[in-house]
Order: C-alpha cells, then sequence, then structure tokens
C-alpha cells in the first residue's frame, strides 16, 4: 500500500512538471504591431468601430505595446522608491489611456468599454487562481499531501 502511494505522488510530481514547463510555451512573443492589430480587431468586433476609430486605436496601442516591450527590455529589481514611481506613471498611463479611448469612441461604445473593463479588472489574479483550481482555493495536489501527513503515510 505504502509503495503504491509513494508511486502515484511521484506520478503526480512528474506530471505537474511536464505541464508546467508546456505552458510557457502558450504563449506567443507577438510584435507590437501584431498586437496592436490584434487588440484592434478584438475592439472593433466588441464595439462597432468606424474606419477613423480603428485608425485612431490601433496608433495608440502601437504607442503603447512598443512602450510597454521597451519597458519590459530594461526590467530589473527595484528599489521601493522605483516602484512606486513605476505604480505611479502606470496609473498616470491608463488615465490617459482611458481619456483617449473616450476621444475615440462614441457615448454608447465608451459605456460599453468601461464596463468590460471593470469585468476585465474584477476577474485579475483571483480570476486566473480560479480558472486553475475550479474555484477551490488549494489544488488537487495539496489535498492529496494533506490528507497522506494526516494519516503519517507520507
Amino acid at each position: 500500500m505504502k509503495n503504491t502511494v509513494k508511486i502515484v505522488v511521484v506520478m503526480l510530481l512528474f506530471s505537474t512538471a511536464i505541464n508546467a514547463q508546456n505552458r510557457s510555451n502558450r504563449r506567443a512573443d507577438f510584435t507590437p504591431e501584431q498586437q496592436a492589430t490584434l487588440q484592434t480587431k478584438k475592439m472593433t468586433l466588441n464595439f462597432d468601430l468606424d474606419e477613423n476609430q480603428q485608425k485612431s486605436i490601433y496608433k495608440m496601442m502601437l504607442k503603447n505595446t512598443e512602450e510597454r516591450k521597451a519597458k519590459r527590455q530594461n526590467g530589473r529589481t527595484q528599489t521601493q522608491e522605483e516602484r512606486f514611481e513605476f505604480e505611479n506613471t502606470r496609473l498616470d498611463r491608463q488615465l490617459a489611456h482611458k481619456e483617449e479611448i473616450k476621444n475615440i469612441l462614441t457615448a454608447e461604445q465608451f459605456e460599453k468599454w468601461e464596463k468590460l473593463a471593470k469585468r476585465k479588472g474584477r476577474s485579475g489574479k483571483k480570476g486566473m487562481k480560479n480558472a486553475r483550481t475550479n474555484g477551490n482555493s488549494t489544488c488537487t495536489f495539496q489535498k492529496l499531501q494533506n490528507t497522506l501527513k494526516k494519516r503519517n503515510k507520507f
């Protein structure tokens, strides 16, 4: 019985390690132009943008993605002051982004955009955690490990 449990635990560890490696390769590394095009098309589908709006959104998204990519390449460990400055400028950029979107979209489109942005913001990290663990706060392996510890068989 002990050997069977040990084999199951080892198999779970290997399968977890293999799955973790595959996840990192799923995300494609798009160019800023490709990212801007995809984001513009998504917004066109959601908000029924006209040609002028599409061009304006594309330019804005391209500028934002290029800035993000440049900042990501300059990444290094930050002091507390640098982190505060980063968060402060990030929030300023978000406000400017919202204002630009408001100038491009109609009132009805902007209202719909705000609703989607709020829903997207709510899901955030908690939403991803719930998606990975099916709404549970602990994963199956941790439950198995805790059960085995309680039985003194691990």
